[in-house]
């Protein structure tokens, strides 16, 4: 049996406990990006400022208009992970596999574990009641014989909540829901979906999955499958390869000349290049993303000519990429990210060997600096237009 626990509204709960009573769970709150910065996102909420309709990801002036009454609390990432750490620490108390998924949420399994803690709907309310006595927050508990039935079952009913989806349940409180509720049904595949007369995930369910395969591919075969209830992942305490690693950056203001534009561009490469060497990777791809001032976006990307993590390198293959992207419309956001990431040694040619034995070593000696004296230590005179915030790179386990 597998348990989904999943902490409510987390960013927002983490602001009302440190809050010294300034806020409750009642207070409309909203955890947001900096305005001044034109980070102004939502990150979270609480629950009276979600049932007015806020969501994350919601720009800070469109919740405004939803709940002007609302207060705006700034991100504190470093709270985050000692509230995140202390979670993990209680849950593990009950297993001793854990799948962490994400910051606020990780998968248990409770397989072979009810000789000691009981049934697993009795240890879910269990771990509900301790995550709220010693953390202060509150969790919603899925209970389900796979890994789609649990998280389906936590974000059934929030907050502070126990779900136990058995076959009947499924079908009683999941197939009625809208497709794009299902996990991994995002806003393109419902569209889809919806345009073959499946509307809710009983529909999906009930098709047949020859006409999902045709129309989707390998794909149709997990929506069939999950629609279903069926699942054939399983928790796993390994820690996911690493497959992309990204960045992007609003812009103090709209840019529109190609100089300014690729300024913004090696920025944001050297701090992606800087992470993969870190990590001790080199990446076979690079890409670029720009979002234009009316938010829209658009993405491209090409193969390198052999794995890298050079920052120069990087660049000069993701510079065409974005000068592609050009169309005359002001730029509001540029973002890098490289994929098909390798720790094997690098093959460049005898010709290109010094050349890049001499990168390496700029990069490396960078590195060291900023490392020992601090991100500022060492900067490149075209980039030192963007203030650096070492909370940006703040990207605790990013999923896959």
């Amino acid at each position: 049996m597998i348990l989904h626990v999943d902490l409510n509204s987390f960013y927002a709960s983490c602001a009302v406990i440190d809050s010294g009573g300034q806020y409750t769970f009642d207070t409309p709150l909203m955890v947001c990006g900096d305005p001044k910065k034109r980070h102004g996102i939502v990150l979270a909420a609480t629950y009276p400022v979600k049932k007015l309709g806020v969501h994350a990801g919601m720009s800070l002036w469109q919740a405004r208009q939803l709940c002007p009454q609302a207060v705006v609390a700034k991100p504190e990432y470093h709270q985050y992970m000692r509230y995140s750490e202390a979670f993990m620490a209680i849950i593990s108390h009950y297993s001793p596999l854990i799948m962490r998924y994400g910051i606020d949420e990780a998968y248990i399994d409770y397989s072979g574990c009810e000789h000691i803690f009981g049934p697993p709907e009795q240890v879910a309310h269990a771990i509900r009641e301790r995550v709220k006595r010693e953390l202060g927050l509150t969790v919603s508990v899925g209970v389900g014989e796979n890994l789609i039935r649990a998280k389906m079952g936590s974000d059934y009913r929030k907050p502070d909540a126990v779900t136990v989806l058995d076959d009947a349940a499924w079908r009683a409180l999941i197939w009625p829901k809208v497709v794009e509720e299902l996990q991994f049904v995002g806003r393109a595949t419902g569209e889809k979906l919806r345009g073959m007369g499946i509307f809710t995930i009983g529909e999906l369910a009930q098709t047949p999955e020859r006409t999902l395969r045709h129309r989707f591919g390998v794909t149709g075969h997990e929506l069939w499958l999950h629609a279903n209830g069926l699942d054939t992942r399983r928790v796993t305490d390994a820690p996911a390869p690493q497959k992309e690693i990204s960045h992007s950056i609003t812009l103090p203001q709209d840019l529109v000349a190609e100089e300014e534009i690729c300024r913004a561009l090696l920025y944001q490469t050297e701090r992606v290049a800087t992470r993969l060497r870190k990590a001790g990777m080199r990446a076979g791809q690079v890409g670029v993303y720009v979002r234009y001032a009316d938010l829209s976006g658009q993405g491209k990307q090409a193969a390198l000519p052999y794995p890298s993590d050079l920052t120069e390198e990087l660049y000069q293959n993701a510079r065409p990429l974005i000068l592609a992207l050009r169309c005359g419309k002001p730029i509001r956001l540029v973002g890098v990210h490289v994929s098909r990431l390798t720790g094997e040694a690098e093959q460049a040619t005898i010709f290109d060997g010094p050349r890049r034995d001499a990168q390496h070593a700029l990069d490396r000696a960078v590195d060291a600096m900023r490392q020992k004296y601090g991100s500022h230590a060492v900067m490149r005179a075209g980039t030192l237009q963007f203030e650096y915030d070492e909370k940006e790179d703040f990207t605790p386990f990013k999923r896959h």
